[in-house]
């Protein structure tokens, strides 16, 4: 079903096409002013970042200065546990679980 709507605008209709050339001429004619500053000066970007984004670069920034894993002592805790031979601290297990948990 099609309805026609008269009388409502002034403007005649136009194409697909000539309303593309419209907004391009129209985009192009803002992006002009918005980059170009009195004196034909170029603007300059800023950014900001939120709290959040400044706490993460902060964590990353920590956790790249961590050193590097110890390799031997990896390969060492692995032939232990493949042998029966590593001993686990229950005691001290749970108490760092605890405290772990504290932190929530």
């Amino acid at each position: 079903m099609a309805i026609n709507f008269t009388g409502l605008s002034n403007q005649g209709s136009i194409n697909k096409s000539e309303r593309s050339h419209k907004d391009d001429v129209a985009g192009n004619a803002t992006e002009k002013q918005n980059t170009v500053q009195s004196g034909g000066v170029l603007a300059e970007d800023t950014v900001q970042l939120s709290g959040t984004a400044q706490t993460l670069q902060n964590q990353h920034s920590k956790i790249n200065d961590l050193p590097n894993v110890d390799m031997d002592k990896v390969e060492q805790i692995k032939a232990a546990i493949a042998a029966g031979d590593y001993k686990i601290d229950t005691q001290k297990l749970a108490h760092n679980m605890a405290s772990m948990d504290s932190l929530f």
